[in-house]
């Protein structure tokens, strides 16, 4: 086994901080050096997720910089920065990747960060929020006076305006973007 990616968390949010250090214990790849309200890091690491408070500490490793929709203010360690991501579309797979991808140097922009949030009809929206309950497609046919066929194809546009590989996806990507 190769060894592990140290990943240091900064952030004075205590629930916060204790979230952001359960996914990085969770993966095998990641080995949670410490997690602290305050800097400055205790120890050399290889990554270092940080709040936006965090900032004004200064830090040796690459950066993760986990906000919550603050504009970040220019500081010493604007260069450091290797990733942007917001509280509101987190997600512990992309905190991960991004923390792996800081680690081998490389920037990540969040994902979606250049596309503004999907509009969707009303009559999409309805089919998502059926979707989300636990409807068939049958029974969103009959509630909606539609055919199954019209149904499907409400399905499929709706997979595809979300980039959904799934209706299971859709449905999480339809409440993560606030759609439902």
């Amino acid at each position: 086994m190769s060894e592990r990616t140290r990943v240091g968390v900064v952030h004075e949010h205590d629930v916060l901080r204790r979230g952001i250090a359960g996914c990085v214990e969770e993966d095998d790849s990641l080995a949670l050096a410490f997690a602290i309200a305050e800097g400055p890091a205790p120890e050399p690491v290889d990554v270092i997720v940080v709040s936006t408070r965090a900032l004004s500490t200064r830090f040796e490793s690459p950066l993760v910089l986990v906000h919550e929709g603050i504009a970040r203010a220019q500081t010493t360690n604007s260069a450091s920065i290797h990733a942007t991501l917001s509280l509101s579309r987190l997600s512990a797979e992309q905190l991960v990747a991004s923390v792996r991808a800081a680690a081998a140097g490389l920037q990540v922009s969040e994902a979606g960060a250049t596309q503004g949030p999907t509009r969707m009809d009303e009559r999409r929206l309805e089919v998502l929020r059926l979707l989300a309950s636990g409807e068939t497609t049958k029974a969103i046919a009959s509630k909606l006076s539609y055919s199954e066929r019209t149904i499907k194809t409400f399905i499929r546009d709706v997979e595809y305006e979300l980039s959904a590989r799934s209706r299971a996806h859709a449905v999480a990507e339809a409440i993560r973007q606030g759609l439902i």
